[in-house]
Formats: C-alpha cells, structure tokens, sequence
C-alpha cells in the first residue's frame, strides 16, 4: 500500500518540509531550556535549518520560550521507527507492517518504553 499522492513530488516537498520543522522544534526545545539558547539564536535556527520565512521563525522561537515539551512528539515518532526496524529485525521473514501496526495499536496507549518491551521482550535501546 503506497502513500497518498506518493506521485507528486508537491506532496513530498511538503512532507519533507514539515518534517524539518518539527525536528527543528525538537532541538530548539532542548537547546533552550538545557543549554542557554537565545530566541534570536533560535529564530536564526528556524530560518536556516527548517527554511521558515521570517514571521513563522519569530513565532516558533517565542514558542518555545514557553513550552519545552512541543517537540517531544518528534522524540515519539524516532523511538517508534527505531521499534519497526528491532520489530523487523526480530521477525524476519515474518515480517509485515500490518503486523507491526496491528501489534502496536492492540497494546493501546502504554508509554513506548513498555510496548516495546511487550513487542521485543525487553526495552533495550529505544534510539
């Protein structure tokens, strides 16, 4: 089963573009809150790393003077590719991606740590 408008390379630019912003707010969330980084330091990140006009990159770095979690999504989604490839690696041959949605869905929402404990049997390491 392919992705939707998987054709038209639009889609993908799009798909790749959002997926720079929030690995963006990923490292500016971290960087602000742990290592002293400024919001203009910040806003340049935004600009030059995720390519954002000058307006957006104002706002996501004020953003993330107040929220040192909004990128943690990001972090979910890294740990959950990490769990497809052990999941595949595990498998092998019996591998499918239906399985692995099919078998992460039917665990219902448990932090990731724990799913995959439940899908691997044992947490090992979840970068």
């Amino acid at each position: 089963m392919g992705r939707l408008h998987a054709d038209d390379p639009r889609y993908r630019l799009a798909e790749v573009q959002d997926a720079l912003l929030r690995d963006v707010r990923f490292i500016v969330g971290i960087k602000m809150h742990t290592q002293g980084m400024t919001v203009e330091q910040a806003q340049d990140m935004f600009a030059r790393d995720a390519y954002q006009p000058a307006p957006v990159a104002e706002s996501e770095a004020k953003r993330g003077t107040s929220d040192a979690t909004y990128g943690y999504y990001t972090m979910g989604k890294l740990m959950i590719l990490k769990l497809r490839d052990d999941y595949e690696e595990k498998t092998g041959d019996s591998y499918s991606l239906k399985g692995f949605h099919d078998e992460f869905i039917r665990l219902g929402p448990l932090p990731l740590p724990l799913i995959r404990k439940a899908m691997l049997g044992d947490i090992g390491d979840p970068f």
